[in-house]
């Protein structure tokens, strides 16, 4: 997530099938949790096959590029905005993301919070 006028990242969510990594930039802290352990507050639509079909079907030439609180199944950000760009066709490596120790593991809660005031 970039912070549109400083073009600074100001949280990152890296999402796998078991797992979703959540970082705060700003605030150098940090969420690691498995989809298990957010069954019960997660949307029903934020499973990986949902969002990598999501994502897939964006990448498409003409597609649409943007993703709306309603089509991620969180209908109090209906009128949120997630805009998709810089599709590529070139291969890529993925990394397990690595955070350096500046950044403290927090709770869910907690940083959730903390991201609903932004």
């Amino acid at each position: 997530f970039l912070m549109p006028i400083l073009r600074s990242e100001v949280a990152r969510l890296e999402i796998t099938p078991d797992d979703i990594l959540l970082v705060d930039r700003m605030g150098k802290r940090y969420v690691q949790a498995s989809r298990k352990e957010l069954k019960g507050i997660l949307p029903k639509k934020a499973d990986f096959a949902h969002l990598e079909k999501m994502l897939f079907d964006a990448s498409k030439p003409g597609a649409k590029n943007y993703l709306t609180g309603k089509d991620l199944g969180i209908p109090s950000l209906e009128k949120g905005k997630i805009v998709l760009s810089d599709f590529s066709d070139k291969e890529i490596t993925l990394k397990p993301p690595q955070l350096s120790s500046r950044y403290v593991k927090v709770e869910w809660t907690e940083l959730l919070e903390m991201l609903m005031k932004l």
